[in-house]
């Protein structure tokens, strides 16, 4: 008999769940957090159906401005070379491209994006002071400085190799 009433006054045994408790503390937040990254690296897109056809592709300015060893070369990546601005004995022109660069926004107004080609061995300063110069223009108007701008949003690239020109022979 006393067996008996001793398995009938065992005590029930509690789950400590304190250590799963501290982990959801810690777990929830972090699975929130990645969640936020997660959704800003989606991109989305809307694809044409198959049914809409081909559609024409508007011409518009991408504007490409290379640095090349001895000229900067301003051009549209759909068309081509717009204009080459040779070097001076001096270095870069950048007055020049800033005139070719204010005489493109005259013509394209709502067009923002550059994107400035480089080759390796381009010095840093040229980097930055071509950048400056597609940028914005500063106009001297009555005695006062007035800043326009031009392009301001930079895409920074490497320049293709320069197009060699061959010697028939």
């Amino acid at each position: 008999m006393s067996y008996r009433k001793r398995r009938l006054k065992r005590h029930t045994v509690e789950l400590d769940i304190t250590a799963f408790m501290n982990l959801i503390v810690v777990l929830v937040p972090f699975l929130l957090t990645s969640v936020v990254f997660t959704r800003l690296a989606v991109i989305e897109m809307n694809l044409p159906s198959a049914a809409s056809g081909p559609t024409e592709i508007p011409k518009s300015l991408q504007l490409e401005v290379t640095i090349r060893p001895r000229a900067i070369e301003v051009g549209n990546r759909q068309t081509g070379l717009i204009q080459r601005i040779d070097s001076t004995a001096q270095g870069y022109d950048y007055a020049a491209l800033s005139n070719v660069m204010q005489q493109l926004k005259s013509r394209f107004p709502d067009k923002l994006e550059a994107t400035i080609l480089s080759e390796p061995d381009t010095a840093y300063d040229t980097l930055v002071q071509v950048m400056d110069a597609v940028r914005a223009a500063h106009k001297v108007a009555s005695g006062k400085s007035t800043r326009i701008e031009l392009f301001p949003d930079i895409s920074v690239g490497d320049a293709p190799p320069a197009a060699s020109v061959s010697k028939g022979g």
